[in-house]
């Protein structure tokens, strides 16, 4: 009887290490790098990026895991671009280091199969891309951990996620009568003994950078009789700076705008003028360029 039982033992302690192996969820790649370019910028706009990653069961039945996602290095830096992450209908929580896990920073990964590929666990990055962003290229770096049914940590892989803001800008004319690309401003009648004021308008600029506002005039900063007749001298003031429209003049902001862009009012004035009646006029054009 005591040869049976000491080989019972012997059969019971053998096949522990075989159930354990049953279930040893791995990932396939210890990195991965997801790069988010091609973005386009503007009111409503958003950026998607899908990728993969591969988890596989090295053991020789079925196997569960879960993927736990952490932040290196804390929270978002101040002015990263903000994202979601998803995986299918579940959208996931990013933990800051030595946050406690949530029901949505944990992706359960049924049935993880065996062979060298594993299975492909689908992903969308989706970012919004709006104004208010600064140009630039943000990187940051996310550790999933891999746990197995136990709750045990396994396995870690590193992401890389890259996020590129390009250089963008535009302008519209805001307090005039026409369209974003043409602007008509009436002064009505000059007068000789007076000067003659525009009504206050403006251009707003976005801009993911600096930019620089440039003026162009097709009369060299002279109105100009419909007949070719005559012609009138005026001014433009762009932000209470009188502009050199004889020379052409550009001017220079160093920072990106915020989401509602930055306002630059102008303003025209004429006379007092003694000249041919008639109708007069000159064609400015505005261009803001990303620097």
């Amino acid at each position: 009887m005591r040869p049976f039982t000491l080989l019972a033992a012997g059969a019971l302690l053998a096949s522990t290490p075989a159930l354990a192996n049953d279930c040893s969820p791995e990932f396939v790649n210890s990195t991965e790098t997801v790069n988010v370019a091609s973005i386009e910028i503007g009111v409503g706009s958003f950026a998607r990026e899908n990728f993969n990653i591969r988890v596989r069961n090295d053991g020789n039945g079925q196997c569960s895991a879960t993927i736990r996602f952490t932040r290196l290095g804390g929270s978002a830096a101040p002015g990263s671009p903000s994202y979601t992450l998803r995986s299918g209908p579940t959208t996931l929580e990013i933990l800051g280091e030595g946050s406690t896990p949530t029901i949505d920073s944990d992706l359960l990964i049924p049935n993880a199969p065996g062979g060298t590929q594993g299975r492909a666990v689908p992903f969308q990055l989706t970012l919004p891309s709006e104004w208010g962003m600064r140009s630039g290229l943000y990187s940051e770096q996310i550790e999933l951990a891999l746990l197995d049914p136990s709750g045990t940590e396994v396995d870690t892989m590193l992401l890389t996620i890259n996020v590129r803001i390009p250089q963008a800008v535009a302008i519209r004319v805001v307090g005039a009568t026409g369209t974003n690309d043409l602007t008509r401003i009436n002064l009505g009648n000059l007068s000789s003994t007076a000067a003659t004021r525009s009504d206050p308008f403006g251009v707003r600029v976005w801009s993911t950078s600096g930019y620089l506002v440039s003026f162009a005039s097709e009369n060299n900063g002279q109105l100009a009789h419909e007949g070719n007749l005559d012609q009138i001298d005026y001014e433009l003031y762009f932000d209470g700076q009188n502009v050199n429209l004889a020379g052409g003049d550009s001017f220079l902001f160093a920072d990106f705008t915020p989401s509602l862009g930055r306002v630059h009012p102008l303003r025209a004035r004429v006379g007092p003028v003694t000249a041919r009646a008639g109708h007069y006029e000159d064609r400015v054009t505005i261009t803001v360029t990303a620097v």
